[in-house]
């Protein structure tokens, strides 16, 4: 009882902390639906311990788990299709690369066993997790406190009923980004299983490496768009 308490409460702040970094990774808010975040925390907490422990399919738990962020950033949030899938696997894989790199730090001075990274309870376990909650949301308040982060994807809710170009440039690389992240995370479960933790990393860090290049790639269309609207103004005026 003591073990499913500590595994649904620790699934509450790690749901919470990557749905945080996800949205102050690009620079969306956070207090305004703190309510609708909270729930589904609480919800997806309690989904991964049905998965994990009472159904026993603990391998199908972070690709539905992504997909159910999707869903709330498209139904609870307002934000489009293709950029909460973008959003969501670019702060995901963030998210996965931070855990790895805790629990090399935490192998690496004996915290840890190498099997560890497959636990659902135990002491390293409830350390590398509780860890990367405190990293994560650090790292959430910095960004913003200082504004760091990327801004093209508009506050939601979007405007769903105009239309969207998806052959324009932009929305062609981030319907890349999300499948290469969604692949991403299905090739997660194999290596995870496998505990090849150094591929896992490798993996992981490339398809953030992509993501973020095509984030910079989305403020800087975002940017050029809004000087040429601009432009196109004192044209007319």
């Amino acid at each position: 009882m003591l073990s499913a308490f500590l595994y649904i409460s620790l699934g509450v702040f790690d749901a919470l902390a990557a749905v945080i970094l996800v949205l102050k990774l690009y620079m969306l808010p956070v207090r305004e639906y703190r309510r609708k975040i909270l729930f589904y925390a609480i919800g997806i907490a309690l989904f991964s311990f049905l998965m994990r422990e009472v159904i026993g399919l603990p391998k199908l738990d972070l690709p539905l788990q992504y997909l159910l962020m999707v869903i709330f950033f498209r139904f609870g949030l307002g934000i489009k299709t293709h950029l909460a899938a973008f959003s969501a696997g670019s702060g995901l894989t963030a998210y996965i690369n931070l855990q790895l790199f805790v629990f090399l730090f935490a192998y690496f001075f004996g915290v840890a066993e190498p099997g560890a990274i497959n636990d659902t309870s135990g002491s390293s376990i409830y350390v590398i997790q509780l860890t990367s909650i405190i990293i994560a949301c650090f790292i959430s308040y910095i960004m913003g406190k200082y504004n760091f982060g990327f801004s093209f994807i508009i506050q939601p809710p979007h405007d769903f009923l105009r239309a969207e170009n998806y052959l324009s440039s932009l929305n062609k690389m981030l319907i890349l980004g999300a499948l290469i992240s969604a692949v991403t995370i299905f090739i997660t479960l194999y290596m995870l299983y496998s505990s090849n933790t150094i591929g896992l990393l490798s993996i992981s860090l490339l398809t953030f490496g992509v993501s973020y290049f095509f984030s910079e790639r989305g403020d800087y269309e975002d940017a050029r768009s809004a000087i040429t609207v601009h432009r196109n103004g004192n044209k007319k005026s």
